[in-house]
């Protein structure tokens, strides 16, 4: 007897391949290990796969009526911890104003960076609660979060413990402290960057508060020696280091991911051939993010078909936020990847699971469907993986398991 049973599944996406380690590039990231059957579920965990399981008995069973069974989408790249709306900036840029000339007016980051001083620590965990119910009901069970609202150590700390909040998606958290130079230190960055180096990361190790470091490398924000001196702080002090890198300009960020054993580089529109053969030789991931490129109506694009035929890993992420990317739709994420980048559906859908738990540090626990592995699954009405990505609009999410316990659905 097992706890939950999922039956009358078309196609159960498993999303690995057995004995090889994820994540994956080139060929192998297009396979998506699909069977049939059932999946159950005990004690948290996944316990079989596919026709077997249907022999099974169990105290609850999910009928998944014919429709598709998938990991729990990990979704690499949010900025989920944030007060506030900035649809005002929204509408200037959709007449014609640029995101640079909204925020040298003081929107932008350091709008929400007003915003999110101004609440309380009730407002901001409330905040960070709205938003993972809604991650988890478009069927992303598990987020990498970051902070960078803050911009200064009390804030940053109080962004940080809001997203470890108790909810049902798992939040892996990053310390974007270096997101940009706050106003009172406009006239003084090099005391700015030393603060994130001498105070904020430190604190943040102390009060075990994050896995990770990030940093905002592009022109205006941090200089390549900039983000340099913040990631070697955060690996000295303990966080492995991710970076935005080569959104706008190519600022070498890629190599800088490669130089200090960053576990990503993310967005990319400006990643050469060069770098993406870096990365591959260095074990970093590609996050690619449609919808913020979408968006701000990027015509640069990152060369999403050369990394993957190259062998470099690509995940993809919503990087959910108030200025850039205000969405949480994994599902609208892999419509874009493939309109917009060029992935296959196929790829999108590994990009989004197994490679993205990857990128989150998550890997050994979710991202796939295996046995011994946490029972985190979706069911979804097609009956054919293709339809995933390409409806968009809606969300095909019949149920949501989490620790093999149905939390939506």
């Amino acid at each position: 007897m097992v706890d939950l049973l999922i039956t009358n599944a078309a196609q159960i996406l498993t999303c690995a391949r057995p004995g090889v380690a994820p994540p994956y590039g080139g060929n192998a990231q297009a396979h998506l290990g699909i069977t049939e059957g059932g999946v159950a579920m005990d004690e948290g965990r996944i316990v079989e796969i596919g026709p077997d399981a249907l022999k099974l008995q169990a105290e609850k069973t999910i009928d998944a009526k014919g429709g598709i069974v998938m990991p729990g989408f990990v979704d690499c790249h949010t900025h989920a911890v944030f007060v506030g709306s900035r649809a005002d900036e929204f509408e200037e840029r959709a007449k014609g104003v640029s995101y640079a000339e909204i925020a040298r007016r003081g929107g932008g980051i350091a709008a929400s960076m007003k915003m999110l001083r101004e609440a309380s620590d009730e407002q901001l965990e409330a905040a960070v609660k709205r938003n993972l119910d809604k991650f988890l009901a478009l069927g992303t069970t598990t987020i990498e979060a970051k902070s960078g609202y803050g911009l200064s150590l009390d804030d940053e700390l109080r962004s940080l413990h809001a997203l470890g909040v108790q909810h049902d998606v798992e939040v892996v958290r990053t310390c974007l402290a270096a997101h940009t130079v706050p106003p009172e230190h406009a006239d003084n960055r090099v005391e700015y960057v030393r603060i994130v180096c001498e105070e904020i990361l430190p604190a943040v190790v102390r009060e075990g508060a994050a896995e990770y470091c990030d940093v905002f490398l592009e022109k205006g924000v941090f200089s390549f020696a900039e983000a340099q001196q913040v990631l070697v702080a955060g690996k000295e002090a303990g966080l492995r280091g991710r970076v935005h890198a080569d959104q706008f300009s190519h600022c070498g960020g890629a190599r800088l991911a490669c130089r200090v054993g960053a576990i990503t580089a993310d967005h990319l529109e400006f990643c050469t051939r060069e770098d993406a053969l870096a990365m591959k030789k260095d074990g970093v991931i590609a996050v690619l993010l449609p919808a913020a490129n979408y968006v701000l109506d990027q015509e640069q694009r990152p060369p999403a078909r050369a990394m993957i035929t190259l062998g470099c890993p690509v995940a993809l992420a919503t990087d959910y936020n108030p200025g850039s990317s205000p969405t949480q739709s994994m599902w609208l994420v892999l419509n874009m990847a493939c309109v917009r980048f060029g992935m296959s559906i196929a790829e999108t859908i590994v990009a989004a699971t197994i490679n993205a738990a990857c990128a989150a540090g998550v890997q050994k626990k979710v991202g796939s469907l295996q046995v011994g592995k946490q029972a985190d699954v979706i069911v979804c009405e097609p009956s054919d993986y293709r339809d995933l990505a390409y409806y968009f609009g809606t969300s095909p999410v019949r149920a949501v398991v989490k620790r093999g316990r149905q939390v939506n659905g």
